[in-house]
C-alpha cells in the first residue's frame, strides 16, 4: 500500500512531460524504489522555476518568503519579500524511504543560492558600533549550500500520502552580504556612496565582518530561513497530494 501511495504521490508533485510512466517503468523493471524516486526527481527538475499551474503548485524557483526574523549579536533583523534562487541546479545526493518507520529522507546540495529583498537593521554589533535604524535592499550569496530534509510521512483520505512533520536543515557556510542603505542619514540614503550608505567606512566594516567573522549571524540566520523554506516544502507537497 504504501509502495502504490508513494507512486500516486510522485506523480502529483513531480508532474513534467511524463514521469509517471518513467517510475513506472523504473518499478516494472524491478529497480529498487529509492532509486526509482532519484530519478523522479530528476524528472521535477524542468518544472522548478514554472510551477505547475494545473495542481495550483508555484514555482520552487525563486521561492519567495515574506518574512525572516532574527537576532545576532545585538542587533534586530528582519528581511521582507525574499527571493530565493538556485534551486533548478540542484545536486540530488540521496532519497530514501523508510517503509516500516514511514520516512522520506532526502539530501540536497546546490552550487550556489542567492536571496534578494528588503531589510531592516537596528541594534549595535561588536565592540559598541551602533546601527541606529537601517533599510533598504540586501543581496545575498552562499556557495556549496547543503539541505538535509526529514519526512514523516501519513495517510489522509483515499490513502494518499500526508506529510506530517517536514524538517529542513540548511547548512550555508560562506557567504557574501550586501545591504543597502546602511547608516541613512536623517532618514534618507546617499544614492552616490558605497551601495548608497551615509558612511561608506563603517559599512565595509560591518559588512567585512559579517562575511568574514560574522558566524553567530549564520547561526541565527540558518535556522530560520530553514523554517520559513520548510514549511513553503511541505505546503507544497501537501497540495500536490490533495489534488
Amino acid at each position: 500500500m504504501l509502495k502504490m501511495s508513494v507512486f500516486v504521490f510522485l506523480f502529483f508533485v513531480f508532474v513534467v512531460a511524463d514521469p509517471a510512466s518513467d517510475l513506472v517503468d523504473c518499478l516494472d523493471r524491478g529497480e529498487e524504489l529509492n532509486a526509482c524516486t532519484e530519478k523522479t526527481f530528476e524528472n521535477f527538475r524542468p518544472t522548478i522555476d514554472t510551477g505547475v499551474p494545473e495542481l495550483d503548485l508555484p514555482p520552487l524557483d525563486p521561492m519567495s518568503i515574506e518574512k525572516i526574523e532574527f537576532t545576532f549579536w545585538n542587533v534586530t533583523a528582519e528581511f521582507s519579500n525574499t527571493k530565493l534562487r538556485g534551486f533548478k541546479n540542484f545536486n540530488l545526493k540521496y532519497s530514501k524511504i523508510d517503509k516500516q518507520k514511514r520516512t522520506w529522507s532526502v539530501g540536497i546540495s546546490l552550487p550556489k543560492m542567492s536571496t534578494a529583498g528588503s531589510y531592516q537593521l537596528f541594534g549595535t554589533i561588536p565592540p559598541n558600533l551602533d546601527l541606529g535604524r537601517s533599510t533598504g535592499d540586501e543581496r545575498l550569496e552562499g556557495k556549496t549550500v547543503d539541505f538535509t530534509i526529514e519526512m514523516k510521512l501519513g495517510t489522509r483520505y483515499g490513502s494518499k500520502i500526508l506529510v506530517t512533520d517536514f524538517n529542513l536543515k540548511l547548512d550555508l557556510d560562506d557567504i557574501n552580504l550586501e545591504l543597502e542603505c546602511l547608516f541613512p542619514k536623517n532618514g534618507k540614503c546617499c544614492p552616490r556612496k558605497f551601495l548608497k550608505s551615509c558612511n561608506a567606512f563603517l559599512t565595509k566594516v560591518v559588512l567585512r565582518f559579517i562575511n568574514k567573522d560574522g558566524k553567530q549571524f549564520i547561526e541565527e540566520f540558518q535556522p530560520e530561513i530553514s523554517r520559513k523554506a520548510g514549511l513553503i516544502l511541505k505546503d507544497y507537497l501537501n497540495k500536490a497530494i490533495a489534488n
